[in-house]
């Protein structure tokens, strides 16, 4: 147990250390915050002794001057706090939004570069619960926590010199409360940040099911799915409130506890005052050494409360540092090798092993050549490996054996943005972002002209449907593309698959969920669009690749058959039987 503590101690450190850079980047901030604070404590601190001193000095001796004196400085000293107190609490927010801004940015920066194996693995709730709510417990720790801790760490050290110029024995009988107030603390720490971390958890999974929900929505009416979706959030939401009401029991006894620990200590001081001091201390000391009392106590919970707080900006920032560890597999080359020009196309794979997971190949031994201009169809069972070609080719994954080769280099020497600015995918489902046409066509490419996009949305056929929008090419299609019809999201995903002129288009079944009348406009364009340049072709529909020069025929991640339609058929193979099962079921 005391190992565990040790090493969670150590861990907390660390933490803490991952946050000194960004507080360093904002040190004008912090040594305003730390200035404005001081100046309010001792401003605070003074109140109470100046009223003792006009008591004792100037209202029992008599002394008006005196007196009007020390109520001017009393005065100066009320208002210094107050502006001080108003400058320290704007300057010391603007840091934590500060910090929030720029640990957010980074976590979003990490994240996009992130390789897909990370979100083939991770629940995209998970992760948007880092980037907000993570932040935001970090962000309220530092601005409301440490910068108050520091304040109040000083404001009890002040105090403290102050009881000890006003009465020495009384102050140090304050010193009790210290070694019980930190055993407390103690006890209850382990309960608390146990809590916090299911807090989060149970946070990222409200998350992920209200994302997977709202995304969803369509398919949950139309197939009767909404009493399930209501459990599953129910069940993530039952899943926060047990894990925030161990906080809360955790709480429900902390408070009280410390409370009953200083209200016993400012028991035993008045008794002590009392019965041992008698008659030696005078009216000014007394009122102002229980105005310090009330003072002293007052940070100490101040403490506890924001040693709570230091528990859940703790658990969340495991996570969120978590995440900014977490390593990017697919890495960009120190000393890329620049693409050829002009970049023919040409594509080879050589001994290829794939696994998505380890011991279980996705590709075995797959070696073919791909020479540039040349059409090729991917065919296979759901499975057999045709979509992890593509993405390989895009280098979204690193493989475990073999090498590929584009124009005769491996595919990891070439820089990754320059490479996939070569490449070309139209999927099987686009996205679309929020914003208008010609923004979803460009990518928000400023290399791109208007005047490409509107040839791009000419060449597969997007123009017409385009121009009967309100906007045009500045129409909003809001999120997901709400306003477009799921054949007008594949034409405007094929005019962005062309816009920039790649060498190698790839198309991944694109054209298995639409219409047979959208189907038929963009197989015309698909013909116009593979001209010239290196193509594959992912078909869902074996009539509508009988046209490419070769089809690499897939089953169990190998490769087993290669040649052109009527070779294929001839051979009475794999492919011969997928296109008569297909012709079959059409008659």
């Amino acid at each position: 147990m005391n190992d565990e503590k040790q090493v969670e101690k150590k861990q907390d450190w660390r933490l803490l250390r991952r946050l000194f850079p960004y507080l360093r980047k904002h040190l004008t901030l912090v040594i305003a915050s730390v200035f404005f604070m001081l100046i309010m404590d001792v401003a605070g601190v003074l109140h109470p002794y100046l009223i003792k001193i006009g008591i004792d000095r100037n209202v029992s001796a008599g002394d008006l001057k005196g007196l009007e004196f020390t109520v001017l400085i009393l005065g100066i000293v009320m208002v210094a706090a107050f502006l001080f107190q108003v400058l320290f609490y704007y300057v010391v927010q603007y840091l934590g939004q500060r910090l929030l801004f720029d640990l957010r940015l980074d976590l979003f920066k990490h994240m996009i570069y992130l390789s897909n194996d990370y979100f083939d693995k991770t629940a995209v709730g998970r992760t948007m619960t880092n980037i907000t709510n993570d932040v935001e417990a970090i962000r309220e720790f530092v601005s409301e926590g440490v910068v108050s801790v520091v304040g109040e760490l000083l404001k009890v050290f002040l105090i403290l010199i102050a009881m000890m110029m006003v009465n020495v024995k009384l102050a140090l009988l304050t010193f009790i409360t210290i070694p019980f107030f930190v055993f407390v603390t103690i006890l209850f720490r382990n309960s608390i940040r146990s809590g916090f971390r299911g807090v989060r958890k149970a946070n990222a999974r409200i998350n992920t099911t209200l994302q997977e929900s709202v995304t969803g929505i369509r398919e949950i009416m139309q197939f009767n799915y909404k009493d399930k979706s209501k459990e599953q959030f129910e069940d993530a939401n039952r899943h926060y409130l047990v894990s925030f009401l161990q906080v809360v029991h955790a709480f429900a006894l902390y408070f009280p506890v410390i409370e009953i620990v200083s209200n016993i200590t400012m028991v035993i001081i008045l008794l002590t005052a009392h019965y041992g001091i008698g008659m030696t201390i005078h009216v000014g000391e007394i009122f102002a050494f229980f105005s310090y009392i009330y003072m002293f106590f007052r940070p100490l919970r101040q403490l506890a409360e924001q040693f709570n707080m230091f528990q859940s900006a703790m658990a969340a920032a495991e996570r969120t540092f978590a995440l900014l560890d977490t390593d990017i597999t697919v890495k960009n080359p120190s000393d890329p090798v620049p693409l050829p020009d002009p970049f023919r196309g040409k594509i080879s794979f050589q001994n290829v092993d794939f696994s998505y997971k380890p011991g279980t190949p996705v590709l075995k031994n797959v070696t073919f050549t791909i020479e540039p201009g040349e059409k090729v169809a991917l065919v296979g069972y759901t499975g057999s490996g045709k979509t992890t070609v593509i993405k390989l080719i895009n280098r979204m994954y690193d493989i475990q054996g073999g090498q590929i080769l584009i124009d005769d280099v491996p595919v990891h020497k070439y820089d990754l943005e320059q490479l996939r600015g070569k490449i070309s995918t139209v999927p099987q489902d686009p996205f679309i972002f929020t914003g208008t046409v010609a923004q979803n066509i460009t990518m928000h490419n400023d290399a791109v002209s208007l005047d490409q996009v509107a040839a791009a949305a000419r060449q597969v056929d997007a123009h017409d449907f385009i121009n009967q929008l309100p906007g045009k090419y500045d129409e909003n299609v809001l999120e997901e593309g709400k306003r477009l019809s799921v054949g007008q999201k594949q034409l405007i995903s094929y005019a962005r698959g062309v816009v920039t002129n790649p060498s190698i288009l790839i198309l991944d079944e694109a054209t298995s969920n639409i219409d047979s009348e959208t189907e038929k406009v963009i197989e015309a364009a698909t013909e116009k669009l593979v001209e010239n340049r290196t193509s594959i072709i992912i078909a869902h529909r074996l009539s509508t690749i009988s046209k490419v020069d070769r089809i690499l025929v897939f089953r169990k991640g190998s490769l087993v058959e290669t040649g052109s339609h009527q070779e294929l058929l001839k051979e009475g193979g794999i492919y011969s039987k997928l296109y008569q099962t297909q012709a079959f079921s059409q008659n």
